[in-house]
C-alpha cells in the first residue's frame, strides 16, 4: 500500500542560486560545444550538443541519478539521459565551513546536489540577510536561475563542511530543458481533456505540470487506503483504478471505475479529513500524476473546490 506519490521535496522549488567554485579538482571534461539561444528552424539549425563527462565509478553514477529522480525537474528524464546528466556533473566539491556557493543577485551558470553537509540558504529581507531554508544530504539548489533564466534569488552559504556536485548550465538546457518542454507538450494535452482542467490559464497550467510526477502502479496495487490520512492527489493517465467504499451495515462496498482522465484523492485534502475509499490499481499497469498536499492546496484548490461544489465528487 502506498499513498506516497513521490518525495515531496521537489516540489517546492529551493529558490537559491551560484558563485564560482574553489578550483576544479578532476581531469578536463570531454570538449563540448557551445549553446547558443537563437531561435533554431531550418536555416539555423542547432549544432550537436557534445556533454561534458566527469569520469566518476558506477555506484556514484547511480546514487546521483536517483537522487535527481527525486526532483520534478529531471522526471521527465529517461533513465539514458539521467547517466548523462549524472556522468556531466562535476564533483564532488568540498566547501568548508562560511563558503557562499551562490550570492543573491548575481547570475548563474550552475545547479547543485549536496552529497554531504548542512548549507544555509539566505535571502535580504529588511536589510538583514535571513535564513528561509537549510539544505542537506540529496537536496537541488540553484537550479532557478538556469530555469527561467533570472537572477540568483537567495544566497548558499555552507554552514559545516559539505560536499556538492555541480550541472553546467548547457548541459541543464540541452538535456534537461528540452525534457521539460516535451513533458508540458505531452501533459497539457491530456490534461485539458479533464474537465477541471478546462479553463485554468496557459500559465497556471505549466505551473501544475511543472510539480506533477509520475507514478507507475502495478496491478492489484493499493494506491490509498480507506480511513488513512491522504496526502496526495492523483490523475490518471494510463489504465484503471477501482475505488471501494465501505460502508456501516453493508457487507458489500460501493465500488466506482476511475479511467484515464479521471482523478481521485481530492475530497481527504479539501476536508482535511480521512480517505473516504480505497482505490486499487485494476489494469496491468497504471500510470498517475500526482500532486502532493500543499502543492495541491495551492494550485488546485480553487479549482476542485468549484467541481465540488458543482456536485462533481470522487469517493476518495
Amino acid at each position: 500500500m502506498a499513498d506516497s506519490g513521490g518525495e515531496e521535496s521537489g516540489e517546492e522549488s529551493s529558490g537559491v542560486e551560484d558563485m564560482p567554485l574553489p578550483p576544479k579538482r578532476a581531469a578536463g571534461p570531454v570538449h563540448r560545444s557551445s549553446v547558443s539561444a537563437e531561435a533554431f528552424g531550418a536555416w539555423n539549425q542547432r549544432a550537436l550538443f557534445t556533454p561534458p563527462v566527469w569520469p566518476k565509478p558506477d555506484e556514484q553514477v547511480h546514487h546521483l541519478m536517483d537522487t535527481l529522480r527525486r526532483s520534478f525537474l529531471f522526471q521527465s528524464l529517461e533513465d539514458a539521459d539521467l547517466q548523462v546528466v549524472a556522468m556531466a556533473m562535476r564533483g564532488p566539491i568540498p566547501l568548508e565551513p562560511g563558503y557562499r556557493i551562490i550570492q543573491e543577485g548575481q547570475s548563474g551558470d550552475h545547479l547543485y546536489i549536496v552529497q554531504d553537509g548542512v548549507l544555509d540558504c539566505a535571502k535580504v529581507i529588511d536589510g538583514a540577510e535571513r535564513v528561509v531554508k537549510t539544505c542537506g544530504q540529496g537536496d537541488l539548489f540553484g537550479e532557478l536561475a538556469l530555469l527561467y533564466n533570472c537572477p540568483r534569488a537567495a544566497s548558499v552559504v555552507s554552514r559545516t563542511e559539505s560536499t556538492v556536485w555541480e550541472l553546467d548550465r548547457e548541459t541543464f538546457t540541452n538535456i534537461v530543458m528540452i525534457a521539460v518542454q516535451r513533458k508540458r507538450t505531452t501533459y497539457n494535452d491530456l490534461l485539458r481533456r479533464v474537465p477541471i482542467f478546462a479553463n485554468i490559464t496557459e500559465g497556471e497550467m505549466v505551473n501544475i505540470i511543472d510539480v506533477l510526477k509520475l507514478e507507475v502502479f502495478p496491478y492489484a496495487h493499493e494506491i490509498v487506503r480507506q480511513g488513512e490520512e491522504g496526502q496526495h492527489f492523483f490523475v490518471v493517465i494510463e489504465g484503471e483504478v477501482v475505488a471501494h467504499k465501505w460502508t456501516d451495515g453493508s457487507a458489500e462496498p460501493i465500488s466506482m471505475v476511475h479511467k484515464a482522465g479521471d482523478y481521485f484523492g481530492e475530497l481527504a485534502l479539501l476536508r482535511n479529513a480521512p480517505r473516504a475509499a480505497t482505490v486499487v490499481a485494476a489494469s496491468h499497469q497504471v500510470k498517475a500524476l500526482v500532486m502532493d498536499r500543499p502543492t495541491f492546496k495551492r494550485l488546485m484548490g480553487s479549482q476542485i473546490q468549484q467541481a465540488f461544489n458543482a456536485g462533481l465528487q470522487r469517493y476518495a
